[in-house]
């Protein structure tokens, strides 16, 4: 049940969908944009507000006729190396010019990790095989964005910023 809540708030924080376009990039990420997004907070159903670790990832969008981008992501370490992987993001075009509605895949390398926390005495973390997210992200002006996207099994979400760089 609170899968479908956070899903279903998710939508609602993008203002007015007239029509989603799935094979048209959005105005607000269009080809060849590079987004460096911060996420110091999030937002657990099961643990409440939190501002670490904080998760940091970067996305460019293919110069192809499909609206997709690649990209990578790093948990910070508290206290241990937490997660780092790869990103594939399908975006959808709402009509609004400034958001950018994003489902995405997101693959851990914790295979790499936890042979790296067992080399050290570490206890290893869980891997994350399965992790499908959505998010949105919020332009303001041309180059500054808020960004909201679900965590992990969506159990909540994480929150923060992100600069378009070209």
């Amino acid at each position: 049940m609170t899968r479908i809540l956070a899903a279903a708030c998710l939508l609602a924080l993008a203002p007015g969908l007239p029509a989603l376009e799935l094979w048209r990039h959005p105005e607000a990420a269009e080809k060849n944009a590079l987004y460096l997004d911060g996420k110091p907070g999030s937002l657990s159903f099961a643990d409440g507000l939190a501002f670490m670790p904080a998760e940091f990832s970067a996305d460019y969008l293919l110069p192809c006729f499909l609206p997709l981008s690649i990209g990578g992501y790093v948990k910070t370490p508290a206290p241990n190396l937490k997660s780092f992987g790869a990103r594939f993001a399908w975006h959808i075009d709402t009509g609004d010019p400034a958001s950018d509605l994003y489902f995405l895949y997101v693959f851990d390398f914790g295979f790499i990790r936890n042979n790296l926390l067992e080399r050290y005495n570490d206890e290893p973390q869980p891997l994350r095989r399965f992790d499908f997210r959505a998010g949105i992200r919020r332009r303001f002006g041309k180059r500054f964005c808020l960004v909201i996207e679900t965590d992990y099994h969506l159990s909540g979400f994480n929150f923060g910023i992100s600069i378009k760089l070209n």
